[in-house]
């Protein structure tokens, strides 16, 4: 009973730290034991974009990364601005040949002070990450914005 009790009270906890309805995604230094953050051959430094959270008492994190190898670079841009980012969840529906395609589209945007909004487009790097922002999403019950997409416009 007092487990049932406890359980309870973590669903109205808050779930991941949240702005203007978004989730946060924060940078982390990647580091070895010693505490010293790695580097690429080129000296750039490695990091990790996390989403942390709370799920029935347990730490979690999920982890994004670029859509593709080249988007390192405008990761970082978005994140020079700032050390945390809102991520944006978009449901995109394509009409084509006359079937419906879904696609999630998953983009942190930070903006500056001059008001300039930076924004690159990421994903959970893992099917366990989908998984695990899935039930946050659940537990938050933050609103998926759904979008229809021209197929001639889509690139």
């Amino acid at each position: 009973m007092a487990n049932e009790k406890k359980a309870k009270n973590e669903m109205t906890a808050t779930v991941a730290e949240m702005a203007n309805g978004n989730f946060i995604v924060r940078r982390e230094a990647i580091c070895d034991k010693r505490g010293n953050q790695f580097m690429t051959e080129d000296g750039r430094l490695y990091y990790a974009y996390l989403l942390r959270g709370k799920l029935r008492g347990r730490a979690i994190k999920v982890d994004f990364s670029p859509r593709d190898k080249g988007g390192y670079t405008p990761l970082d841009l978005v994140f020079d601005v700032s050390p945390e980012a809102e991520l944006e969840i978009v449901d995109e529906i394509t009409k084509f040949n006359g079937k419906k395609q879904h696609r999630t589209v998953y983009t942190v945007n930070t903006v500056d002070e001059d008001g300039l909004v930076w924004k690159c487009e990421v994903k959970p790097t893992n099917k366990s990450d989908v998984d695990l922002l899935a039930m946050l999403i659940n537990m938050s019950k933050k609103e998926i914005k759904t979008v229809e997409v021209n197929p001639e416009t889509a690139a």
